[in-house]
């Protein structure tokens, strides 16, 4: 083995003294021991098709417990309040690294703000602003990103910004041509039958369980209340807009009747609550008298209403399809109270609201949770990463079609009044797993908005941050995140190399600091989360080649760095190996 020691036996020895054993022994052997009240959690090391040729134990705490994606979690308080349906959900983790599908994805570029500021997700370069790189294509090169380990050669170089326009039109047309088309083929009564039903179950839900200053039998308070929601001022008139086929009025200001039936469903919710979902009878019922839809409409699909109201099925298709009603509101609320804002400063706005920071990632991480019992938890979290393309896809064009050139006049184009009161309507009857298939063939080229990640939980780097490693150099690094800490990033540079090497750090695709690293030598290099946060880290090794030359072959070390409102604090050993 080219000189290489080699293990070739390793026993075990429970508390117990019961023992397990494998291999050959040898006369060259030592004894590891866990420091006290630690235990053995796994091992470390290196190896290859010729053998194992290193190995450690991974210690940890005997009080120790360990935590899964699909733990119970609270829901931030700093989200919509009547958006989810839900208090709990699962953890937010980055989760495995994907492989990258394709040679690059293409970056979207946008002028600055008038106050010269980048919209969330991007980075400024001089008078533009350019997406940052994602997860799963970090190497910032020219106006793509490429996969980890990847150079950027001049074959990239030759690529013109007219293609990555062609890219980026094809995705928008591609996504919302497809909603379009599922409208056209979908139950009409039964889509609007839905649409309404989640917009009053979440109305429900909010005056039953999350507002708590109100008695549920002071129905006057509790209609006053609810007409102060986002889920009456928007998502029922435009769910209602769509059922009655009506036109979303300019500037979001809804007619009389769209207004009459909207306070005929509130009543309902605050007269009657969760009563009216008691049987499909109830609802068509509660659709008839005030008006969203006509007597006839429903009467051949009560079966097909009565497996949507009996099903355990979530509710992910219709949170998305709120979302995107919340995007439009934001777009409006900001044109309305600054009627000169160009659209690059609505751009700004949006991308550091409550419903970008907070909700999509929420709304899209819980309708993970939804499939993962039936998904790999890889197809699981592929699906929701597609979802969160998607949805960026739909935002990005929303704010595009909300306003017009310098921002004169807050006019929708006719396409945006078919795409958001029609195609973005199917959204609410269509799983997250169809979702994502529909999208995945358009959205594959598009840089992910790094964005939608939210604030991550606790966990192993690995699991929580995505931490991968391309080959041998950081082979066996590891780490932990804390959602709340001291806000430090502490990376501990740990060789076992025989050369001195260095080791590039890149945060966001820029590089941000050189560290050498003395051969068999320790180092410490520390930062803040408030620098590093909603970025990728991405480690580089130069090491001495052919004629002593520096070289970065070997290998690459990347993961996500989250930002927190807790502090966060994240800790990171990374290994430097001969290679």
């Amino acid at each position: 083995n080219k000189g290489k020691t080699c293990i070739f036996y390793i026993k075990m020895k429970t508390s117990g003294g019961k023992t397990i054993a494998t291999g050959t022994k040898t006369g060259n052997a030592a004894v590891i021991k866990p420091p006290k009240n630690y235990q053995l959690a796994g091992f470390y090391g290196r190896a290859s098709s010729s053998g194992i040729f290193c190995i450690g134990g991974i210690f940890t705490k005997q009080s120790a417990t360990d935590l899964a994606v699909t733990d119970v979690m609270a829901i931030s308080s700093k989200g919509s309040p009547d958006i989810y349906n839900y208090d709990t959900t699962i953890r937010n983790w980055v989760g495995p690294l994907e492989i990258a599908s394709d040679t690059s994805c293409y970056q979207k570029k946008v002028d600055v703000s008038s106050k010269g500021v980048c919209p969330s997700g991007f980075n400024k370069d001089d008078d533009q602003c350019v997406t940052q790189c994602p997860l799963n294509y970090p190497v910032d090169c020219l106006m793509e990103c490429m996969p980890q380990n990847a150079d950027c050669t001049q074959l990239v170089v030759a690529k013109v910004s007219a293609v990555i326009a062609v890219a980026l039109n094809a995705a928008t047309m591609g996504i919302f041509g497809t909603l379009v088309a599922a409208y056209k083929t979908a139950n009409f009564a039964l889509t609007c039958a839905i649409n309404v039903v989640n917009a009053v179950k979440s109305l429900i839900y909010y005056l039953r369980y999350k507002q708590t200053t109100i008695p549920t039998t002071d129905t006057e308070k509790l209609m006053d209340k609810a007409f102060q929601l986002q889920i009456v001022i928007l998502d029922l008139p435009l769910a209602i807009c769509a059922c009655l086929n009506i036109e979303v009025p300019d500037r979001l200001r809804f007619s009389a009747i769209v207004l009459t039936v909207v306070s005929g469903l509130v009543m309902m919710a605050v007269m009657v609550g969760e009563a009216i979902f008691a049987s499909s009878n109830n609802v068509m019922l509660m659709l008839r008298e005030s008006g969203a839809l006509n007597t006839t409409a429903l009467n051949g699909d009560t079966i097909e209403l009565d497996t949507f109201l009996n099903t355990k099925n979530g509710t992910c298709g219709y949170e998305l399809r709120t979302l995107t009603n919340r995007v439009m509101g934001k777009v409006y609320e900001i044109r309305n109270n600054t009627p000169n804002a160009a659209p690059n400063d609505v751009r700004v706005a949006v991308s550091k609201s409550p419903i970008i920071t907070e909700d999509i990632p929420v709304v899209t991480n819980h309708c993970m949770g939804e499939i993962w019992k039936n998904k790999t938890s890889a197809a699981a979290y592929k699906t929701r990463n597609l979802l969160r393309k998607t949805i960026g896809v739909i935002v990005d064009q929303l704010i595009e079609d909300g306003t017009t050139d310098m921002g004169k006049s807050v006019t929708k184009k006719e396409k945006a009044l078919e795409y958001s009161n029609l195609g973005l309507f199917v959204l609410s009857i269509l799983d997250p797993t169809g979702i994502a298939w529909m999208a995945s063939e358009f959205v594959q080229p598009i840089c992910g908005p790094s964005e939608y990640l939210g604030e991550i939980d606790d966990g192993t780097l690995y699991d929580a941050l995505g931490l991968n490693t391309v080959d041998q150099a950081f082979l066996g690094s590891y780490g932990v995140w804390k959602k709340k800490g001291d806000g430090s990033v502490t990376v501990y540079f740990e060789s076992v190399d025989k050369y001195d090497v260095s080791v590039v750090i890149k945060s966001g695709g820029d590089k941000l600091k050189e560290v050498k690293v003395p051969a068999n030598g320790n180092v410490t290099w520390t930062s803040t989360v408030e620098k590093l946060g909603d970025k990728t880290l991405y480690l580089d090794r130069w090491r001495p080649g052919l004629f002593g030359l520096p070289g970065t072959g070997g290998g690459s070390l990347l993961m996500w760095i989250p930002r927190s409102s807790e502090g966060g604090q994240l800790i990171l050993h990374a290994r430097l190996n001969v290679s």
